[in-house]
């Protein structure tokens, strides 16, 4: 494939007009609030104030999540006092609220600047070129969408706004498809499904790029991602959306030599050891879920087990010790559950394929994911901003990443290695919560015709 991240199918892909963090423009006319609006008129200086205020929130939120964040850490680090924070935001919440909607508006205009969708090679360089302006915008607002859907889980109209964004984007998505293998009822999910599985692609290519910067380079995932698109809406079109790679192995990524210690350590305690253990556990579980990684404290841990302060630390180095024996510990059924997903028969095999069999394993997978979501909303977070954890992240990530590139592996066509990427992100989406009848087919159809390259067979 091209090297040139600029270009695609030999010509160049449009980039989302995306501005630096310290200018993004208003899409509306800017005026104070109540009780400033006795001067409601913004001039320059106050427009200035006002971006210098947005510019500090993707800071702040980037560096330390938005839980953490307040009025006070945004208004220092735009440099202004609080009273001119309340002149344009009444909260940290309603400046996440003006980010995200304009990451709605950009990724709206990105979706409207599609051509149609064609089964040919001119429909996949639509895709290509609307994944790349996506990640352009990924790339500016990143700490928007690191922090937005655990800040919506618990603000109402976050999630709204989510909603309404996702389903115009979708019925856009949609109406540019001139035929596709999709039922006219399953087009939706699909594409929802997508929508999502294309952030957090991202998101693991970002982490699995600081532990292997030349494995997967934007191009490489973008055209991945392109493929794997195009396919689940016409199908396997060799010379089309089967795009190879020749930069030959990825590198193993490995977990630090400390994480591998804390499964060991609980079998080695005596029994009343090992109950207090436990209940550092339990008690770390719950704190984590309540307060997320950044505002949960040691002293919030040991005070919910019922334990002194100094307990704590007999069994745990620090607070990010304990984040990543939880998360080990939730990994254990995930990954058990990751290792029976269906093999497919090689080409030519003469064995047959069981669309059944990946359904029951997609509900399996769903059930244990949604069990342990909450730990792992929080590894999300932690690895975010502890360095550390982001090492044994990207460890996990490889991971499952390589259990998915065995899964894909016997297709024989395209680039496994950054398909499998895309692949763990869709059940990543898919296993973040209960989810329908309908739902369940959009992720078989994505398996089976985007990343497989098969036709669906009859249920």
């Amino acid at each position: 494939m091209a090297s040139d991240p600029t270009r695609s199918a030999g010509r160049p892909v449009e980039r989302a007009p995306i501005v630096d963090a310290g200018g993004v423009p208003a899409p509306e006319s800017i005026a104070r609030r109540v009780p400033f609006a006795n001067n409601p008129t913004v001039g320059q200086r106050g427009r200035l104030t006002q971006q210098r205020i947005v510019a500090a929130a993707l800071q702040v939120f980037g560096e330390g999540g938005y839980h953490t964040a307040s009025v006070a850490d945004l208004a220092k680090r735009a440099g202004c006092s609080r009273v001119a924070f309340y002149q344009y935001f009444s909260s940290k919440e309603d400046v996440l609220r003006y980010l995200a909607g304009q990451v709605a508006r950009q990724v709206g205009a990105s979706v409207e600047a599609m051509g149609p969708l064609t089964p040919d090679a001119a429909g996949w360089t639509t895709i290509r070129e609307w994944v790349e302006r996506y990640a352009d915008i990924y790339e500016h607002f990143g700490a928007v969408f690191h922090v937005f859907e655990s800040a919506a889980r618990e603000t109402l109209s976050l999630k709204a706004l989510n909603v309404q964004a996702a389903t115009t984007n979708i019925a856009l998505i949609r109406s540019r498809l001139t035929s596709t293998t999709l039922a006219h009822h399953e087009a939706d999910a699909v594409i929802g499904l997508l929508l999502g599985a294309t952030a957090r692609t991202y998101y693991s290519a970002e982490i699995l790029r600081h532990a292997a910067p030349r494995a997967y380079p934007r191009a490489r995932v973008e055209d991945a991602l392109a493929d794997v698109i195009h396919r689940a809406f016409f199908g396997l079109v060799p010379g089309v959306n089967a795009h190879g790679h020749d930069a030959g192995e990825v590198p193993f990524i490995d977990f630090d030599r400390r994480a591998g210690a804390a499964p060991a350590r609980r079998s080695a305690l005596t029994d009343a050891a090992r109950a207090t253990y436990d209940a550092l556990l339990s008690a770390g579980y719950e704190v984590f879920n309540k307060r997320g990684y950044h505002g949960a404290r040691v002293d919030d841990v040991a005070a919910a087990a019922g334990l002194s302060h100094g307990i704590f630390y007999r069994y745990f180095a620090n607070k990010a010790d304990l984040a990543r024996t939880l998360v080990l510990t939730a990994m254990t059924p995930l990954s058990s559950t990751l290792a029976a997903i269906p093999t497919p028969p090689a080409p030519g095999s003469g064995k047959a394929w069981s669309t059944a069999a990946l359904r029951d394993w997609l509900r399996t997978y769903n059930e244990t994911q949604v069990s342990e979501a909450g730990i792992i909303r929080i590894w999300v977070d932690a690895t975010l901003h502890e360095a550390v954890l982001g090492t044994d992240a990207a460890a996990a990530l490889d991971w499952g990443r390589r259990q998915l590139a065995h899964f894909l592996a016997p297709r024989g066509f395209g680039d496994v290695d950054a398909e499998a990427i895309v692949a763990m992100a869709l059940l990543d989406v898919f296993g973040g919560g209960h989810r329908s009848a309908e739902t369940l087919e959009a992720a078989v159809h994505v398996l089976e015709g985007g990343l497989l390259g098969q036709q669906r067979a009859s249920t």
